[in-house]
C-alpha cells in the first residue's frame, strides 16, 4: 500500500475527505477486496487507540462520586416532591372552602374595618363616606365610619364639629353618634352637629330636612329647618330647642367665622379652635362687652386688633417655648380690658 493510500484511510476516518474523495474512496471500498481489508484493518487499529485514550482519562473514583450524589440529589427531590403534593393535597380543602366564602360574602375585615379622620387646627376637612354622604369636619375633630356600610343602620361617631350632607336612603337611617351621649338620625338630610370634649354642651342645627334626636332608646326631639337642640353633657335629657342664625351657626364649612352679638368666652373658645391656640381671660369686665364680626381669611393677629378696635381689648400673646421632650406648646393668648 503506497503513502497516498495510507493518507487517503487516515483521512477517511478522521472525516476528513472531501465529497468528491469521499465517492471515489466509497467506490474502491466496495469493488477492490484488498483494498476493503486494509481499511478495515486501519478501523480495528484506530477504535482501539481511541478506547485506550478514553480509559487513560477515565476517572472511576470521581465519576462514581459524580454519579453518586446525582442519585441523591434525585431521590431527595422525589421525596420533598412527595410531601408537597400530601401537604397541599391537605390544604386544598380548606382554602377552597375559604375562596368560596370571600367570593360569596366578601372580607370580613375590610367590611368591620373602620377608619378615623382628624381634621387638624385651622383646617375644614371634606370626606365623602361610603354611601357618597358628605362630610364637613371642623378644626380640631374626629370623624369615625366603617370601611363598608353594612347592615340597616349606616352609623358614624363625632368628636367635634361636622356638617352632614346625608345621601337619601329611606332603607338604611343614617346615624351620627356622640358617645356617652346622644344619636342625630336621619335618612337624607343636612344637619350641623357640635360636640368638642370641652364643651359642656351638645348642639344639633338642622339646615335642611328632618331628623331626630334620641338618647337611652328615648326621642328626644324632632327637629324642624333652621332649629336648634342644645343638650347638657350633664345627664338631663331636655334640650334646648330655638330658631337660630344659620349662616353663624354653619359658616365654618366655607372658612368663615360669623359673630352675632357675641361674647368674649364664645369667641375665645372658636378661636382657640380655629387657630389652635390657648386663651386666658383675665377679668370680669371682659364679659361686659359683646361683638358682631364676620372673618374670613384673616390671620389671628388680625383679628384680635379689629376686636381691639371696637373695645379697650389689650391683648398679650406669649410664643411658646421648647420643652424638655422638644415638643413646643401652644401659643397663648392673654385677654385684659384696659384701664
Amino acid at each position: 500500500m503506497n503513502s497516498d493510500t495510507k493518507q487517503n484511510i487516515i483521512k477517511h476516518l478522521e472525516g476528513r475527505l472531501s465529497s468528491e474523495e469521499k465517492a471515489v474512496f466509497d467506490e474502491k471500498y466496495s469493488k477492490d477486496t484488498d483494498f476493503k481489508k486494509e481499511v478495515d484493518d486501519y478501523s480495528f487499529i484506530w477504535r482501539q487507540t481511541e478506547l485506550l485514550k478514553q480509559h487513560k482519562q477515565y476517572r472511576t473514583q470521581a465519576n462514581w462520586q459524580k454519579v453518586s450524589g446525582r442519585i441523591h440529589r434525585d431521590r431527595l427531590r422525589t421525596r420533598i416532591w412527595n410531601v408537597s403534593r400530601t401537604v397541599a393535597a391537605i390544604l386544598l380543602l380548606p382554602l377552597l372552602a375559604a375562596t368560596v366564602y370571600l367570593s360569596l360574602w366578601g372580607l370580613p375585615s375590610q367590611v368591620h374595618e373602620e377608619i378615623r379622620i382628624s381634621s387638624a387646627y385651622g383646617l375644614v376637612s371634606h370626606v365623602i363616606l361610603p354611601d357618597s354622604s358628605e362630610v364637613w369636619l371642623n378644626s380640631g375633630s374626629t370623624l369615625t365610619y366603617p370601611r363598608v356600610f353594612d347592615g340597616e343602620v349606616r352609623r358614624v361617631s363625632l368628636s367635634g364639629e361636622a356638617y352632614f350632607k346625608v345621601k337619601s336612603d329611606t332603607e338604611h337611617r343614617f346615624d351620627v353618634a356622640v358617645p356617652n351621649l346622644l344619636t342625630v338620625s336621619a335618612y337624607g338630610t343636612e344637619f350641623n352637629v357640635s360636640a368638642y370634649d370641652d364643651d359642656n354642651v351638645v348642639e344639633t342645627v338642622l339646615a335642611q330636612g328632618h331628623v331626630e334626636l334620641t338618647a337611652e332608646s328615648r326621642v328626644l326631639a324632632d327637629l324642624c329647618v333652621g332649629q336648634s337642640a342644645v343638650l347638657g353633657r350633664s345627664g338631663d335629657l331636655k334640650p334646648l330647642i330655638s330658631m337660630v342664625n344659620m349662616d353663624e351657626k354653619v359658616g365654618w364649612k366655607d372658612g368663615k367665622l360669623i359673630f352675632r352679638r357675641a361674647g368674649i368666652e364664645e369667641i375665645a373658645k372658636r378661636l382657640a379652635r380655629h387657630f389652635g391656640v390657648e386663651f386666658e381671660l383675665r377679668g370680669d369686665r371682659l364679659r361686659a362687652y359683646e361683638y358682631s364680626a364676620t372673618f374670613t381669611t384673616e390671620s389671628l393677629t388680625e383679628i384680635l386688633s379689629l376686636l381691639g378696635k371696637a373695645s379697650p381689648l389689650n391683648v398679650q400673646i406669649i410664643e411658646p417655648k421648647k420643652q424638655n421632650d422638644h415638643s413646643y406648646p401652644r401659643r397663648k393668648v392673654i385677654l385684659s380690658i384696659g384701664q
